[in-house]
């Protein structure tokens, strides 16, 4: 609350009247001026979510308190799991960056209690070899790593993730959606970083890969 007369937020509480809506009779402790102000106690309410977990999806519901404010890329705890909002809809049907809990229709967010999917693309001379890989979320790729997979060696030269595509650098697996790499011959005496094998959940054979 601001004091209207000098704008100092610091007061004396002289009279409270009401429960969940209280009617407060306040002194401004710098120019002592008294005045009076309507105060809404904080109540909880359920807000749908709906959660995404790879192809798969669930409805529930959070409580969460009327007077906060949520925005996309928070992390809830709902249903013993870790969630991250990715998108958020008001009462009027438009998705938004950020809204207060009481506008809030659907909240939608992803489970970060799983592996992170992303793919592998391995370019031999025009044929990819694509990989479906599911490894920790925190798992780092840097441009230019040297991995294997399935006894295939390859160096990677870009990323696609949520957001762009990178040519240098590196990126968590978990805003990683496909990794491009290129296929070295069993000559190339560089040495492996890391071995993929164990991570595969499908392999597919393509003539070009623009996913």
């Amino acid at each position: 609350m601001t004091c209207p007369t000098c704008g100092n937020e610091e007061y004396e509480i002289l009279k409270s009247k009401g429960k969940k809506v209280k009617e407060l009779t306040v002194q401004c402790t710098s120019c002592n001026h008294v005045y009076r102000e309507v105060y809404e106690e904080a109540s909880e309410i359920a807000v749908r979510v709906v959660i995404s977990e790879f192809e798969t999806s669930w409805k529930t519901n959070v409580k969460l308190f009327s007077d906060e404010y949520l925005e996309v890329g928070t992390i809830l705890y709902i249903d013993n799991k870790e969630v991250e909002v990715t998108s958020i809809e008001n009462n009027e049907s438009i998705r938004v960056y950020e809204c207060p809990v009481i506008e809030i229709q659907t909240i939608w967010a992803k489970s970060l209690d799983t592996l992170a999917r992303i793919g592998l693309s391995i370019d031999n001379h025009g044929q990819v070899l694509s990989h479906k890989i599911e490894i920790e979320r925190d798992f780092i790729f840097t441009i230019g790593d040297i991995g294997e997979v399935n006894g295939l060696k390859f160096q990677i030269y870009g990323f696609k993730t949520l957001e762009r595509s990178m040519k240098k650098g590196y990126a968590y697996a978990k805003v990683i959606k496909r990794v491009y790499a290129k296929l070295l011959s069993p000559k190339d005496k560089s040495t492996i970083k890391y071995d993929l094998s164990e991570y595969v959940v499908k392999t597919t054979i393509k003539e070009h890969d623009y996913n």
